[in-house]
């Protein structure tokens, strides 16, 4: 039993050895790395949503287009702290539509509560123009009861003081019809109130 003993103690005692001779190195090792150097992870890049929305949030503000003898004024403002814009259409004083932008797994949407007493919604996707956003019907309600609707719109973001807008009407008389606009950025101490305007009709 004693020789026995002297065999146990013996590998441990050697462990014990090799772990203080170990131990030196591994704290000087530890002391002498860079942690500087250690960099996070590269984060994921932005969705085409965000890219498409990123592009949204460079109209905040008013805008003016003629049409006819009127003019007709867009207002976007951010709201929801930021993560959705909201574009408002006047006319004569009045507001008209408004138009919801937001994200939803990395896809911009639109959902446009309009004048022809209809809601279309959108999903934009990008153009081969990366100046244009395309905006593709997705859905609408209240098509059964006023099926005139804009099944489309593409958007132009010219400079930043312009843009033109295109919104392709289905359901009334003509198969397909056209309403092009463009607009010029007001100056900012001018877009306090949206001012007179004209419908898009």
């Amino acid at each position: 039993m004693h020789r026995l003993t002297h065999f146990c103690i013996l590998p441990i005692a050697l462990l014990l050895a090799c772990l203080m001779i170990m131990l030196p190195h591994s704290a000087s090792f530890a002391q002498g790395m860079d942690h500087g150097a250690m960099t996070a992870a590269p984060s994921a890049p932005p969705s085409v949503g965000q890219m498409l929305f990123d592009k949204i949030h460079q109209l905040i503000g008013t805008w003016d287009a003629p049409l006819g003898s009127d003019v007709i004024t867009d207002v976007f403002q951010p709201f929801a702290i930021d993560t959705a814009i909201l574009g408002e259409e006047w006319l004569n004083g009045k507001q008209i539509t408004s138009t919801v932008f937001y994200i939803v797994n990395g896809e911009l949407r639109a959902d446009h509560y309009c004048d022809y007493l209809n809601q279309p919604r959108y999903t934009a996707v990008p153009s081969m123009d990366p100046d244009v956003i395309d905006f593709q019907f997705r859905e609408a309600t209240n098509l059964d009861a006023h099926p005139k609707h804009f099944h489309g719109t593409t958007w132009k973001i010219v400079d930043t003081t312009h843009l033109t807008q295109d919104w392709f009407v289905m359901g009334g008389n003509k198969p397909v019809s056209l309403a092009h606009m463009e607009f010029v950025k007001r100056p900012q101490s001018a877009s306090a109130s949206p001012g007179n305007t004209a419908s898009k009709n």
